[in-house]
C-alpha cells in the first residue's frame, strides 16, 4: 500500500503535497501525544527506571515526580528532568 501512494506523489500539486506534509506530521505528533500518554499513566513515583541515552546506558533510576511530559528522576550523581518517551519502565 505504501508503494502505491509513492508512486502515485509524482502527480499532485505542490500545493497537494503541503496539504498531504501537514496531515502526515498531525498525524504522526498525534500518535507520539498518544503514546506518550499511555506509557505516562504506567509510571509511578518510587519506580526504577532506565534511560534510553547513551551517556546513562545501564544505569538505575527511581521516579520522584511524574509530569505531563516529563518525570523527575534521581540516582547517579542528582536529580533531572527526563522526557516520558526516553525513560524505559
Amino acid at each position: 500500500m505504501l508503494n502505491k501512494i509513492l508512486n502515485q506523489l509524482n502527480q499532485l500539486s505542490s500545493e497537494e503535497l503541503k496539504t498531504l506534509n501537514k496531515a502526515v506530521v498531525a498525524a504522526a505528533k498525534a500518535k507520539d501525544n498518544l503514546d506518550s500518554v499511555v506509557k505516562g499513566a504506567s509510571l509511578k513515583i518510587g519506580q526504577e527506571v532506565l534511560v534510553d541515552h547513551p551517556t546513562y546506558k545501564g544505569m538505575k533510576f527511581t521516579i520522584t515526580k511524574v509530569n505531563r511530559t516529563r518525570c523527575k528522576i534521581s540516582g547517579h550523581g542528582g536529580a533531572f528532568n527526563c522526557p516520558i518517551n526516553m525513560i524505559i519502565a
